[in-house]
């Protein structure tokens, strides 16, 4: 914990809220660079620690960087490309590709990414955290796991994978890190935003 938490961020509380950026990229041994597929804030309480968490969509278009970032002079009217590749999980990436105007920033895909996230919350970001499946699973599986009331079956694969079977729907399912990995990203059958709906579960869970 003290290496993954370690880094600095900003103590301030702003308009009594501490932001918090939550962000899980779909970097593995398996696949080349870093999308970050989930990106959430969770918007604390400087007084009672209540929290929000706000969901943003992977495939977001037209993200908007604010004035002050290097890369509104590129995308002044927000992130957006005529063959709509430009998403929101593409936002690191392109940070990552013009590190050169951002001198002095340690990681500037996480600048890119903090910028836009702010603009459109509208929330000033202080700390992130970043983590990748490999490093979720390990994450869940740290904590014994997690339970769960499954409503109904979620697929295990699909996109560009075959389905290799089910988490089934039951009250308080205990899941290991693959399969709670599998229980917050499987879009199989569902949208973008009932994917959202489990992370945040997950989240619950976890806390």
């Amino acid at each position: 914990f003290g290496k993954v938490f370690g880094g600095g961020g900003i103590k301030k509380a702003n308009k009594g809220r501490i932001n918090v950026l939550l962000i899980g990229a779909d970097a593995d041994a398996s696949r080349v660079g870093i999308r970050t597929d989930t990106i959430m804030v969770a918007s604390i309480s400087a007084s009672t620690g209540r929290t929000v968490l706000f969901s943003l969509p992977r495939n977001l278009q037209k993200a908007p960087f604010p004035t002050s970032s290097p890369l509104h002079q590129l995308y002044p009217g927000g992130y957006r490309c005529d063959d709509e590749s430009c998403l929101l999980n593409a936002v690191y990436g392109l940070g990552q590709e013009n590190a050169d105007k951002f001198p002095g920033v340690a990681d500037p895909g996480i600048r890119a990414l903090e910028d836009v996230v702010s603009e459109t919350l509208g929330l000033p970001i202080n700390y992130y955290a970043m983590i990748d499946m490999r490093g979720f699973r390990s994450l869940i599986d740290a904590l014994g796991g997690i339970r769960l009331d499954i409503a109904r079956a979620v697929p295990i694969g699909g996109g560009t994978s075959r389905v290799k079977g089910y988490i089934q729907p039951g009250k308080n399912v205990k899941l290991d890190g693959y399969h709670a990995l599998w229980f917050a990203r499987s879009r199989h059958g569902s949208s973008d935003y009932e994917r959202m709906a489990r992370q945040k579960c997950v989240m619950n869970a976890m806390v």
